[in-house]
């Protein structure tokens, strides 16, 4: 197996500053690459360790060298779920990060390891590992988009993995206005804000949710995250949540989201209460995300991902000019508890003019 740079078990293995759990997964990686051991261990220790390791990115070096060999069916699920937890672990520290220059963290370990010190601050590790493992993943997102899958479950978390990569990758992203609407000859949009709730405990009914990643918004606490939510990433410019209003009654028609924005993919999602379907919205609100995607935001590609059961929403998306690109199933989460067959379909953004 290659591995990278100075980054070896063996070198991490003289650092003086390790605490105790990286010099047992050092021990464990030693006896991952003698074959005395399996990646599973490997797994548990990392999805036991509550903070960024300086053997993490040793580890990720490891899987992303050998992502497009053959495989068993379960290496490749614990590959996968493996690539999978350290990308959460660092989605923690994300906002910490977001706007700062990458470092050159392969001189940081080198010197570290040519001159070790007994001293060195903590939030100083987590930062320079943290952009070691997110230059590693950049570099390997190729490789990431060409990893063979073998069962549907593999592809949903493939899919997780390679968003979460584009996510996390520095990108210029649109930041809407507070008070920025949009309208068309029915509906007006605006921003979520924290006068909604009523309306979204009121019809986002487990009815409405039954193909949505929640079943239903329906406890206040559960409706104040969810708003507050909505409202930093939207800041961030990483999702934009709309609700929608007839123009000429004010009557609340449903809710229009564009999530995990980045500038490779931008997805849509969309609601409309149960009394408004059967009137076209459904078709108005898809419209006016197309819409406000291809005129405001950077991005390449709109996804559109539905249950293999929401047969109106396949004739939606298709009658709207989405090609089919994967099936694929989402693991249950703690907002929808059940697996759920996917049907993943896309659409070229237009060039702007």
């Amino acid at each position: 197996m290659k591995q990278r740079s100075s980054y070896t078990p063996e070198n991490l293995a003289k650092l003086p500053f390790l605490e105790e759990v990286d010099c047992e997964l050092i021990t464990l990686l030693q006896a991952l690459l003698q074959g005395e051991t399996n990646w599973s261990d490997v797994l548990f220790q990392v999805e036991e360790a509550e903070e960024l390791s300086v053997v993490h990115p040793c580890i990720l070096s490891i899987v992303l060298e050998n992502i497009n060999q053959e495989v068993t069916l379960i290496e490749r699920e614990v590959q996968l779920r493996l690539l999978a937890v350290l990308l959460q672990k660092m989605g923690k520290h994300w906002n910490n990060y977001r706007s700062v220059a990458i470092p050159n963290t392969a001189v940081w370990i080198a010197q570290l390891i040519e001159n070790p010190t007994e001293e060195i601050l903590t939030e100083e590790q987590t930062k320079q590992v943290w952009f070691h493992l997110l230059q590693l993943f950049l570099d390997a997102q190729q490789d990431l988009n060409q990893m063979a899958t073998y069962n549907l479950i593999q592809a949903g978390i493939k899919q997780e993995v390679c968003m979460i990569v584009a996510m996390l990758a520095p990108q210029e992203r649109k930041i809407f206005a507070t008070d920025e609407q949009w309208e068309t000859s029915r509906l007006r949009y605006r921003k979520i804000q924290e006068e909604d709730k009523i309306l979204l405990q009121n019809h986002f009914t487990p009815a409405v949710g039954k193909y949505l990643s929640i079943d239903a918004l329906n406890h206040p606490v559960l409706v104040q995250a969810y708003i507050q939510q909505s409202q930093v990433e939207m800041q961030q410019g990483t999702c934009l949540v709309l609700m929608a209003f007839e123009r000429e009654t004010e009557v609340f028609i449903g809710c229009l989201t564009l999530n995990d924005i980045n500038q490779e993919t931008a997805e849509i999602g969309l609601w409309v209460r149960e009394d408004q379907q059967g009137k076209g919205y459904g078709k108005e609100l898809l419209n006016q995300a197309i819409s406000i995607i291809e005129e405001s935001i950077p991005t390449n590609e709109i996804i559109y991902t539905v249950e293999k059961e929401n047969h109106k929403s396949i004739a939606l998306c298709e009658n709207m000019g989405f090609q089919f690109d994967k099936e694929l199933i989402l693991e249950p989460t703690p907002l929808k508890n059940k697996y759920r067959e996917m049907l993943r379909y896309s659409k070229t953004v237009k060039e702007k003019q």
